[in-house]
């Protein structure tokens, strides 16, 4: 009996211990198992950062996308500017080999350097961030101490737009015989709306009276639309420089990005910042390569912070001199296109606006393009395609 009762005690002490035993081990699994789902969960919260990053850099880089070896410096370091906007800044490092064009989406990338050197047909941009060590936390046994991350993302020019916002309130006039010529550059005269001499300038009517004298400086722009010329002579009475004229407003909204506020003395530096780069008679090619080199020109007066990028860049309307596309009647003239201009020199008292007609492709800042339409081949905004 006592051997019984011995043998049945003994027999619930090894359960008891069996119990404790897979107790034991169950609790390890489900503490392995947690910190397992933890640590997993964070690399994924890590890969979506550097994801983001990833983004964030290729859109900045092909913001500055334009045709010019200028745009692909500037590209490189404003997506160097976008990735330190991250959490990973004290890790993430990003050089110029981490950044690379092509032609094509799925084509050939090549380094900035040789980026530069041919940069008219380069159209997509390509930020690869080198692996990053993510420490793992509870789970090291089964995935390591650290798991290394990378992201990549690529950006590029949409196709051309069908319409742009943000265009400049003037239009140029062209004639059919002698078009406007990309590369080249023009010294426009100012004409009165009634004038419809070609290789001129005219300031642009809107809801309220002339676009530029109520300060609706921007507005939507679309090929085959017709705009109205404001009701203004081309240049001022003889010996008054400040009667409204063609000129007198073509002096105000061109002269102030050049640090001169003397034509209109109310407007200031933080209502119209001026350029970055205010110097004259330079191309447009060596603008941008100076924008890709960081210039900022300060002017006397004016803080360093109130300084613009493209504050010399230009989209408007061009438009045929001749009917339908010109009527004087009725002050309409019927947009032939919409492209790029750089101003190369302030208005002067000859009225003149100098500018190089510069094509493209080139990002603007908003813009859309419907399909079967007509697009503007010279103008793109930035798009993540992968």
């Amino acid at each position: 009996m006592n051997q019984q009762r011995t043998r049945k005690e003994n027999k619930r002490r090894s359960e008891r211990g069996s119990i404790l035993a897979a107790t034991a081990l169950s609790m390890v699994s489900m503490i392995l198992a947690a910190g397992l789902a933890i640590d997993i969960s964070h690399f994924y919260t890590a890969k979506a950062e550097l994801q983001n990053a990833a983004d964030a850099a290729a859109l900045a880089a092909a913001s500055q996308m334009n045709s010019t070896s200028g745009g692909i410096k500037s590209a490189v370091t404003e997506a160097t500017k976008a990735l330190n906007k991250y959490d990973f800044a004290k890790s993430l490092t990003i050089t110029s080999s981490d950044v690379t064009f092509a032609k094509n989406l799925n084509g050939t990338y090549v380094d900035s350097a040789t980026a530069i050197g041919a940069p008219s047909e380069l159209r997509f941009v390509k930020v690869t961030l080198s692996p990053q060590a993510v420490n793992t936390t509870f789970s090291s046994m089964v995935l390591g101490n650290s798991q290394n991350l990378s992201a990549s993302a690529t950006a590029g020019l949409s196709v051309g737009l069908s319409m742009n916002k943000f265009y400049t309130a003037y239009a140029f006039i062209e004639s059919a015989a002698s078009p406007l010529v990309e590369g080249q550059t023009y010294a426009l005269d100012a004409k009165g709306y009634n004038d419809t001499t070609p290789n001129s300038y005219r300031v642009l009517d809107g809801p309220d009276g002339s676009l530029i004298t109520t300060g609706q400086m921007h507005a939507y722009g679309y090929i085959g639309s017709a705009y109205t010329l404001a009701l203004l002579n081309g240049t001022s009475p003889a010996g008054n420089l400040t009667a409204p004229s063609m000129c007198r407003y073509a002096q105000i909204g061109v002269n102030t990005r050049f640090g001169d506020y003397t034509v209109h003395p109310g407007v200031n530096y933080t209502d119209q910042p001026p350029d970055a780069i205010t110097a004259q008679g330079i191309t447009y090619a060596e603008y941008t390569n100076r924008q890709g080199d960081g210039v900022v020109e300060t002017i006397p007066g004016v803080p360093s912070g109130a300084y613009a990028n493209n504050r010399r860049i230009m989209t408007l309307p061009i438009a045929l001199n001749t009917m339908p596309d010109y009527n004087v009647g009725t002050r309409k003239v019927i947009s032939d296109r919409l492209a790029a201009f750089f101003i190369k020199k302030k208005v002067g008292t000859d009225c003149k606006l100098e500018v190089e007609y510069i094509g493209g492709p080139r990002t603007v800042a908003v813009g859309t393009f419907t399909p079967g339409g007509d697009h503007m081949s010279d103008l793109s905004i930035p798009i993540l395609y992968k």
